[in-house]
């Protein structure tokens, strides 16, 4: 190793001059004394390695979600026959949480279809916040059209349920003729799976009505996610009167689908991963790492001091050259962490990337400190022994 050194007039001390630690620094990464790139790669598949795990678990819980929500596990039913306010209910839209709501009721008419005479699809009206509600029942989007679709295209068309739709091969702006001779749009295709979600619907038509009149509907659907505090006290907010002078039947308020479970706190599951903790395995790592690569260059460390080089600067040198390799690491690693932004382009995915940046910090950190402990471990005083035991 070449130190540049001078004498300071007012201390006697000898000191390094920014330039030579530097210069010692560029010279122990240009010669591969510092083992650099093999560090860089080391430290990138160790970040690749626990980063990726992290955001596969959360990829799971994620889509464990996403099938809980679709399945109709966030939705929520209040049946009160002929006592439900179509206009109340898609109000509920509008509150925090909400994504769509609206009115449903069961009519005793059926759709007949000039293709297919001799059969007819069951008619259900429905309020125009509860088609959203059926067009976000499998997917997490509207199912068989776009947003444009759904609210501009084709505003006063029919839904038809996938089953209804196959023998036709309708989708969202399709024309079909009745039997009577009339036309009508389709303004999308809903899929409704046999999964444990009410029955009713698997083969229906659901035809648009206006809810600025005084008929009434006999359910209120609404599909929250995260799921609304006090929903069912809302959902009652869309009964019309008691009821009581005429029955004694009380308001039902259900969830669309058991099947999934009564609850599901996605948050909760966050939290409880087991690779949470995966930033505190790379800080510990990585601090291995740093500590056990610098520690075996003690001999050329103990050198240094030995002529007289002040350990700050032994400090500064080894730390400039751990920054780089560790920052060469991170920058391998970068594609992952870039592809996972890129995949995840919503309004969760500031935070997804919060928690998987959090790996490539603590590794840099950790070799960081593990690389500076280890000079400061190194005695002037044990050359002979570090000599000795080379």
């Amino acid at each position: 190793m070449i130190w540049r050194r001078r004498d300071d007039m007012s201390s006697g001390a000898p000191r390094m001059r920014l330039g030579g630690m530097l210069g010692e620094a560029w010279r122990d990464l240009a010669t591969g004394t510092s083992h650099a790139c093999a560090l860089a790669v080391g430290l990138a598949c160790l970040i690749v390695l626990l980063a990726g795990a992290d955001w596969l678990t959360i990829a799971g819980i994620q889509r464990q979600t996403d099938d809980y929500v679709a399945a109709g596990g966030s939705t929520w039913v209040m049946e009160y026959n002929n006592h439900i306010d179509g206009a109340a209910c898609d109000r509920l839209a509008s509150l925090d949480g909400v994504e769509a709501a609206g009115a449903v009721r069961q009519t005793d008419r059926k759709m007949v279809f000039a293709a297919l005479p001799s059969t007819g699809v069951p008619v259900v009206e429905i309020t125009p916040g509860a088609r959203e509600v059926f067009a976000l029942s499998t997917t997490g989007t509207r199912a068989g059209m776009g947003e444009a679709d759904a609210v501009t295209l084709y505003p006063e068309g029919v839904m038809l349920s996938a089953e209804a739709a196959k023998p036709f091969k309708a989708s969202a702006g399709s024309r079909l003729t009745l039997r009577d001779g009339r036309e009508v749009q389709v303004a999308g295709v809903f899929d409704w799976p046999d999964d444990g979600r009410k029955s009713g619907f698997s083969y229906a038509a659901l035809t648009p009505v206006p809810t600025d009149s005084d008929e009434t509907f006999s359910q209120c659907w609404v599909r929250t996610w995260p799921e609304t505090k006090d929903i069912e006290s809302l959902l009652r907010l869309a009964g019309v009167g008691s009821g009581m002078e005429i029955t004694q039947e009380r308001p039902q308020i259900t969830k669309l689908n058991m099947s999934k479970g009564s609850t599901w706190d996605s948050a909760a599951l966050f939290g409880a991963r087991l690779t949470a903790y995966v930033p505190w395995i790379a800080l510990v790592a990585a601090l291995a790492l740093g500590f056990i690569v610098t520690r075996t260059r003690k001999l050329e460390m103990a050198s240094a001091l030995h002529c007289g080089v002040p350990k700050t600067a032994l400090i500064t040198q080894i730390m400039l050259e751990t920054g780089a390799w560790a920052v060469s690491g991170v920058l391998l690693a970068s594609p992952l962490l870039a592809w996972v932004w890129m995949d995840n382009v919503d309004a969760e995915s500031a935070a997804l990337a919060d928690t998987l940046l959090r790996v490539p910090v603590a590794a840099v950190v950790g070799v960081l400190v593990g690389s500076g402990v280890a000079v400061l471990l190194t005695r002037e005083s044990h050359l002979l022994r570090y000599f000795k035991n080379r």
